[in-house]
C-alpha cells in the first residue's frame, strides 16, 4: 500500500469524492420510479447491468481519460477549471427534474440512464481524473469499485431503503451529497486556477 493511503484521512479523501459524485441514495428515487412495476427478477438484472455498465465506463476511464485530454493539449489546470465548473452544475441540477425527464425510459434502463450518466457520469469522470494527482490509478480502481459495490447493495436493496428512509429521507441525503459535491466543486476550481502560475 502506498504512503497516500497511510492515514484514515487519506482514505476518506480517496473515496468520499468518488461517492459523492456517484450519490447512488440520490440515484434511488429514479431507479424505483422507474422499475416500480417491473419484476423482481428484471429489477436484479437491470440494478446488475447498471453496475457492470458503470464499472467498465469508469474503470476504462482512469487511463484512457487523461490521454485523451493530452491529446488534445488540454493541461490538468484547464480539465480542473472545467470539470470543477462541471461537476458544479452537476451538483446543483434538481434530482427531482432528472426523475422527470427519465421516467419514461424504460428500455436498457440499466445501461441508460441508471449506470450511465446517473451513476457514472461527468462528475464522475472529473474526480477519477483529479484524484490522479494524489493516488495511483490502482488505488483510484479500487475505490472505484468499492463504491460500485456499496451502489449495488443500495439498488439491490432499493424498496426496503425507501421503506426505510422514505422519498424525503432519499431526498435529504440527495441534497446533502449535492452540497458537498458543490463544495468539492469549488475545491477544484481553486485548485486549477492556482495550477495557471
Amino acid at each position: 500500500m502506498s504512503d497516500n493511503l497511510k492515514s484514515f484521512a487519506d482514505v476518506l479523501s480517496l473515496f468520499l469524492p468518488l461517492f459523492v459524485a456517484m450519490d447512488p441514495l440520490g440515484v434511488l428515487p429514479a431507479l424505483i420510479g422507474m422499475t416500480s412495476d417491473l419484476s423482481k427478477e428484471r429489477h436484479r438484472k437491470i440494478v446488475d447491468g447498471s453496475i457492470l455498465t458503470a464499472g467498465a465506463v469508469g474503470l476504462l476511464f482512469i487511463p484512457l481519460g487523461p490521454l485523451a485530454l493530452s491529446a488534445i493539449g488540454l493541461k490538468t489546470g484547464d480539465f480542473q477549471v472545467a470539470g470543477g465548473l462541471l461537476v458544479l452544475v452537476v451538483a446543483l441540477r434538481d434530482i427531482v427534474w432528472d426523475q422527470k425527464m427519465l421516467m419514461n425510459h424504460k428500455n436498457g434502463v440499466g445501461i441508460v440512464p441508471i449506470g450511465i450518466p446517473l451513476l457514472v457520469g461527468p462528475a464522475v469522470f472529473a474526480t477519477l481524473i483529479l484524484l490522479r494527482d494524489r493516488f495511483s490509478w490502482w488505488e483510484i480502481a479500487l475505490s472505484l469499485v468499492l463504491n460500485l459495490f456499496f451502489s449495488w447493495v443500495v439498488f439491490r436493496k432499493s424498496a426496503t431503503l425507501m421503506v426505510w428512509m422514505g422519498v424525503t429521507g432519499t431526498k435529504v441525503v440527495s441534497k446533502l451529497a449535492a452540497l458537498l459535491l458543490s463544495a468539492y466543486a469549488v475545491m477544484m476550481i481553486r485548485v486549477g486556477f492556482f495550477s495557471f502560475k
